[in-house]
């Protein structure tokens, strides 16, 4: 199998509103031996407005996201070609499947690229972040854990990768992270390879579903939980969405939950302790099979035979499934559909006559691609493809559609009321308030920033 692993660094910490400025990868083989290195900046998008405080942490100036040779469009058209290459491949990264792996799908959108191409075609994702808190938990003398100025355990990269001899020379910069997550993934297959194997088979949506279905007792851990690791069985999946599975805390006794009525199964969902979890299968979740349960795991002092027990009462109830489906279906209040293209990511998959226009699209001529758009039956895809050309190539648009760009353009980086991105405004109110909180040590750097700010 070939792993691609990989890292970013982006304008900012919103999937919807900032933006990759470099991306690094290692593609491997199945030894974890290097076989390709790709590294690659790009330039600042026009609209968008990058965090001072994201500038700060990986010291990237104005001057370097202006001078790349690549535009953002550019950058993302080479990511595909390097990850379509490689496919299927194991997809890797630190914090991946929670940050950088939006940042992807978001990039992919906007430039009218399929959104889901590290997990389809065969692709799978790995979540190294979550292998080490496996780690943590199973194998616990295998990978020192530091302690952050709390004295509670730190998963950050950079502090783990120097508890445990891994080369780490310039942290949040892109190629270094990368090399820092090859190096952990070597260290945790060689020295915990059944923890490795445990989190490799849970890479995949229909391999978590398959294990959790036919496996009556399991260790499930999640660490957003004071006690977070349990041993649990199957309930059932949300009717609405069956990458989301409940499971019930063994560690309960369910005779006092079997009964409880749909309209107060909502919440228990919300009570603590919290009998019944949620484990999110299409996001590498941490399970394993009962025998790594241990001390640390709640349920681990009952028998096994009690444990099968109280699985069977859970599976066996003839209402209590429904109505936990029907409760982790309905335990948020609906939200109003945003009017903003970048939060309607998930709103629907594109029609497979609009996917055909997306990849005609990438193939013709800049002056021919505005009469492609037009032909999108998807609102939100005819107004990605006119600000991608007015990102890349304004000439190739209507004097007319030029002009309303520029004013969206404008709008955009000096918004004055409260919006989900960064302006202009806020850019300057960032810069002070970390001038105020440092000591001048980066001065220049704020300087600098505050004159690109003004020219905007």
């Amino acid at each position: 199998m070939t792993f691609i692993f990989y890292d970013t660094e982006t304008t900012g910490l919103s999937a919807g509103f900032d933006q990759i400025l470099q991306f690094a990868a290692l593609v491997t083989d199945d030894d974890f031996n290097v076989i390709e290195e790709v590294n690659l900046r790009c330039r600042l998008q026009s609209h968008v407005v990058p965090s001072p405080g994201a500038l700060l942490v990986t010291g990237v100036r104005p001057s370097d996201i202006q001078g790349a040779n690549l535009s953002h469009y550019q950058m993302v058209r080479k990511i595909r070609n390097v990850i379509e290459q490689h496919t299927p491949a194991v997809i890797v990264g630190y914090n991946s499947i929670s940050y950088d792996e939006s940042m992807l799908r978001q990039a992919f959108y906007q430039t009218l690229n399929p959104v889901y191409l590290t997990n389809m075609n065969g692709n799978t994702r790995m979540d190294m972040l979550r292998v080490a808190h496996a780690v943590s938990e199973y194998a616990p003398d295998v990978l020192q854990i530091p302690l952050n100025d709390k004295g509670r355990p730190s998963f950050k990269l950079g502090l783990l990768a120097a508890a445990n001899g891994l080369v780490h020379e310039d942290a949040h910069e892109a190629m270094s992270d990368t090399l820092v997550t090859l190096g952990l993934a070597r260290l945790v297959r060689a020295k915990a390879p059944k923890i490795w194997e445990a989190m490799y088979a849970t890479r995949a949506k229909r391999s978590v579903q398959g294990f959790m279905a036919d496996t009556d007792v399991f260790c499930f851990t999640d660490k957003m939980f004071k006690q977070s690791s349990v041993l649990a069985t199957q309930i059932a999946p949300s009717p609405e969405n069956s990458s989301q599975v409940a499971v019930f805390d063994l560690s309960h006794d369910p005779v006092h939950y079997l009964d409880i009525s749909k309209k107060d199964m909502v919440s228990l969902l919300r009570t603590t302790p919290r009998p019944i979890r949620v484990v999110k299968a299409n996001q590498q979740p941490i399970l394993a099979s009962y025998e790594f349960s241990h001390v640390g795991v709640a349920g681990h002092d009952l028998p096994i035979y009690q444990l099968q027990e109280r699985a069977r009462q859970v599976k066996e109830h003839p209402t209590f499934a429904d109505n936990v489906a029907h409760a982790i279906a309905n335990r948020y209040p609906e939200r109003e559909p945003s009017k903003l293209v970048e939060e309607q990511i998930y709103n629907a998959f594109p029609s497979w006559s609009d996917q055909k226009l997306m990849e005609q699209f990438h193939q013709q001529p800049w002056e021919e691609r505005l009469g492609t758009v037009l032909q999108l039956t998807d609102d939100r895809l005819g107004e990605l493809g006119e600000r991608l050309i007015y990102t890349e190539r304004p000439d190739a648009l209507p004097e007319d559609v030029i002009l309303r760009r520029d004013r969206w353009r404008h709008e955009r980086i000096h918004a004055e009321q409260s919006v989900q991105w960064v302006t202009a405004g806020s850019a300057l109110e960032e810069v002070e308030s970390l001038r105020t909180k440092g000591s001048g040590k980066h001065e220049d750097l704020f300087q600098d920033i505050e004159m690109f700010l003004g020219k905007l």
